[in-house]
């Protein structure tokens, strides 16, 4: 678009007509869309800023006032940050040829921050970031409120001025073009929040990590772990209670310099300062020790991660997929110390998305097949530098002799596989100077080749065969991997963060079939991993993969294995504080087992007497919670502890710690603290809590009003699944709904039921955190059976469904409950 700009000189001198005092002195920079002017005025010794738009680079699908009342927003913010406009109107003048739009604005002395990364990044620090954070955050909190976006907001919109008069001389950021991203004909985020991680990543690659100091790098690890890869891309507020909470994250962040403060007093003394910190692998960053310390082996389906076989991981939120590849990763085995060769059955090597997604945001197949393998060029690139390295860092601690005569030839392999020219200088032809060539030059060329506009063919893309072929020659050459396949761990897969476009671009490489290279997959749920490839290609689960759900691993237990694995857990963490008053999970919440046929009477009886007794409670009910979300099960028993007292704790010498009734109070209070975290999702947040609260009332009026045979004995009717009749046929809308369900794990599908008619039906199980919510039991035997038609009305019309399936007298399972009509009759109120 940037073809249609006129001269920028022919501007300078002129008048516009609503502002005839001030004079076109200086052209100050162009964008795609239009050019950008300083005028004076000599009577007032002030300057505004006008930025031109010929009609040519308008849109003009939308009504020409629609997009000028946007664009007047931002005068209705009061936040310091936003550049005020002070008026947007029509120009045309025949004697330059010019017709188009004016946008008239505060002038703001200073470069824009895209400039001023590339011209004095030297300059930025963290202090730097951190004002910048700051300020963005306080403008977004007022744009929230005022339900207002910027949509457009780049590092070529943000202006860094210094107030050099100022005492303090701060530097001042100020952001411009609110509303005009109508302008762009490129696709933009859906949130101001994923503009702003990616200049914030911009930002970060601006520092020079090794050069800070001690409370530099520990703000940098925060707001690179936390801030960019949680915060700030997070859509899940269930997952996140910072995600996207600029209030939260100020406080968050001006507490930095007080945490390192903290760590730095407790650090020789233990690793935390409360059992219940770090509950997100990512926050614990690059401390490996401590990751060491609080990783338990007896995670569920670790035997099933570890084998020779392709592997799609998938589960709830914090369920541990990034907890176990980053501990199976040969990375951190040696910064442990524990990557003595006899111990190393595997050579694991780890990656998360995050870097692909800010190489490749809101992915989407380019039109014909010459662009097409850019981002693989990009994968290839990373994942075989990546592996070079760690092998040679692992070859030089353990196999010097071996890999100093061999390095060399490996090399030269290697340059001659990718087709490569090694650099000229002293020692060009090393294996170091590839990785550097990968891990630098190429990636860099491939984000460039997808910024620019190509219309030819693009050549000397690497391809899929490149990662095999490199491992080949690898294992071939060093005599020590023979025995050892290649694993890659490839972290937080998941749409829409990694598009369905990308995805299928980049599953020709991840679910290719190798005995010697395999390729672990985590995603968020089975419907956020993209089965099927750019080239039509459809993968096959049990054929081109294995698909793990964690969630459903834990949720169909029958061993004491989720009761090991999450008594280890906390064991490991009460351990990590110094002088804690427990040391295990069962002397603070206690051992008592669970009975659920007799919690279901009792829940019956306390609902008609109006009692209500402590459900609720002790390690067994925490272990019937975990649908392998650890991260939940951590904030809970943390919750507990607050809402008993730490002084109270210190002081109680019973068993267990925290009487029943705290607990069931605490647990409760969480669950539904989950059910308004949903409904505050974005888009359709709301809509599944109603789903949510729909489904458990009905189950609870299941529990109340209809009993099942459980051998010789009646029990309440104990639902918390829902089982299809048949093979559901939804329309589209309520297809979605569903998917938007399972991604978030609000109910977790389980493949192995059947219909009526013995085809394979998926049973759908409300999350297991969700029970004590609607006051139900853990039990697993009985559903609530669902004709196609009743799911649908679930999915779109939940009070509706409430309204019809409840049930409000006392029946039981000998009615035949396949008469449609007999069913209406028992279920609704004439």
């Amino acid at each position: 678009m940037r073809r249609n700009l006129p001269q920028a000189e022919l501007f300078i001198g002129r008048r516009m007509p609503r502002f005839p005092d001030h004079e076109i002195k200086e052209h100050v920079a162009s964008g795609n869309n239009g050019h950008l002017f300083r005028a004076y005025n000599s009577r007032t010794d002030s300057s505004l800023a006008f930025k031109v738009i010929p009609d040519e680079n308008l849109p003009h699908d939308d009504t020409q006032e629609e997009y000028l009342n946007e664009a007047r927003k931002p005068n209705a913010i009061t936040n310091q940050a936003a550049v005020r406009y002070h008026d947007v109107f029509s120009y045309v003048d025949e004697s330059i040829g010019f017709r188009g739009i004016v946008f008239v604005c505060d002038y703001v002395d200073g470069v824009d921050l895209r400039t001023y990364m590339k011209d004095r990044a030297s300059d930025i620090d963290i202090a730097f970031v951190k004002r910048f954070l700051r300020t963005m955050l306080g403008l977004l909190h007022e744009l929230e409120l005022r339900r207002y976006v910027h949509g457009d907001l780049h590092a070529g919109n943000i202006l860094v001025a210094r107030a050099e008069y100022d005492i303090d001389e701060q530097t001042t950021f100020r952001v411009t073009d609110f509303g005009v991203q109508h302008f762009s004909g490129k696709a933009r985020h859906p949130s101001d929040y994923l503009f702003l991680a990616e200049i914030l990543r911009d930002l970060l690659g601006c520092i020079d990590y090794h050069s800070c100091d001690g409370r530099d790098r520990y703000a940098y690890n925060i707001l690179r772990d936390d801030f960019l890869r949680r915060h700030l891309i997070e859509t899940d507020s269930s997952a996140d209670s910072l995600a996207r909470n600029p209030q939260s994250l100020v406080r968050k962040l001006d507490t930095i310099n007080d945490r390192y403060s903290d760590m730095m007093r407790t650090e020789k003394k233990h690793n935390l300062a409360n059992p219940f910190d770090y509950p997100n692998c990512e926050q614990i960053g690059n401390s490996h020790l401590l990751l060491k310390s609080l990783y338990s082996d007896r995670l569920l389906g670790l035997s099933d991660i570890r084998a020779r076989l392709n592997l799609v991981l998938t589960g709830p939120r914090g369920c541990g997929k990034t907890t176990v590849f980053r501990a199976l990763s040969l990375e951190y085995l040696m910064s442990i110390q524990e990557d003595q060769p006899k111990a190393i059955q595997y050579i694991g090597i780890y990656y998360r998305c995050d870097d692909l997604y800010f190489a490749f945001p809101r992915y989407r197949e380019p039109p014909g097949a010459t662009l097409v393998d850019i981002p693989m060029h990009y994968l290839v690139a990373t994942l075989v530098s990546t592996m070079l390295e760690q092998v040679r860092n692992w070859a030089r601690r353990h196999f010097h002799a071996e890999f100093a005569r061999w390095e060399r030839v490996l090399a030269a392999d290697l340059w001659h596989l990718f087709e490569l020219s090694p650099p000229g200088h002293p020692g060009g032809e090393s294996l170091s100077s590839l990785i550097q060539w990968l891990k630098g030059r190429e990636r860099r060329r491939a984000v460039g080749m997808r910024r620019a506009t190509h219309k030819g063919q693009v050549g000397g893309l690497f391809e899929p065969s490149h990662v095999i072929r490199t491992c080949e020659i690898v294992r071939r050459r060093l005599t020590f991997l023979e025995d050892r396949p290649i694993y890659y761990f490839i972290d937080d897969y998941s749409e829409p963060k990694i598009t369905a476009d990308l995805q299928a671009n980049l599953n020709r490489l991840l679910m290719h079939r190798s005995a010697d290279v395999y390729f672990k997959i985590s995603t968020e749920s089975p419907v956020s991993f993209s089965r099927e490839d750019v080239d039509g290609k459809k993968y096959v689960e049990s054929r081109e993969f294995n698909l793990l759900h964690l969630g459903l691993r834990y949720l169909i237990d029958e061993s004491a294995k989720r009761s090991e694995f999450i008594d280890d857990l906390f064991s490991r963490r009460f351990r990590e504080v110094e002088s804690y008053p427990v040391r295990n999970l069962g002397d603070l919440l206690g051992k008592d087992s669970r009975n659920e046929n007799a919690t279901a009477r009792d829940l019956v009886a306390d609902s008609e007497s109006g009692g209500e007794r402590p459900y609720f409670a002790g390690c067994a009910t925490i272990a019937a919670m975990c649908s392998g979300d650890i991260h939940y099960i951590i904030r809970l028993v943390s919750k507990m502890v607050d809402d008993y007292g730490a002084e109270n704790l210190a002081r109680s010498t019973r068993i267990p710690r925290i009487p029943f009734h705290i607990q069931n109070r605490s647990i409760r209070a969480t669950a539904g603290e989950f059910v308004e975290s949903i409904r505050t999702l974005p888009g359709r947040g709301p809509h599944l809590a109603n789903i949510i609260t729909a489904f458990g009332n009905v189950a609870r009026s299941y529990l109340l009003h209809r009993t099942s045979k459980n051998g010789n004995a009646i029990t309440p009717h104990q639902a918390s699944r829902i089982e299809p009749y048949e093979e559901l046929d939804l329309s589209a809308n309520a297809s979605d709904v569903l998917r938007e369900l399972l991604r978030y794990s609000v109910f977790i599908e389980d493949p192995r039921g059947k219909s009526r008619r013995g085809k394979p039906v998926p049973r759908y199980y409300l999350r297991r955190y969700l029970i004590p919510h609607f006051l139900l039991t853990f039990g697993r035997r009985d559903s609530i059976q669902l004709e196609g038609s009743q799911m649908e009305k679930l999915l779109l019309f939940p009070s509706n469904f409430e309204r019809d399936m409840k049930v409000r007298a006392q029946i039981t399972d000998d009615t035949d409950f396949h008469n449609k009509d007999q069913m209406e009759f028992l279920y609704h109120e004439r």
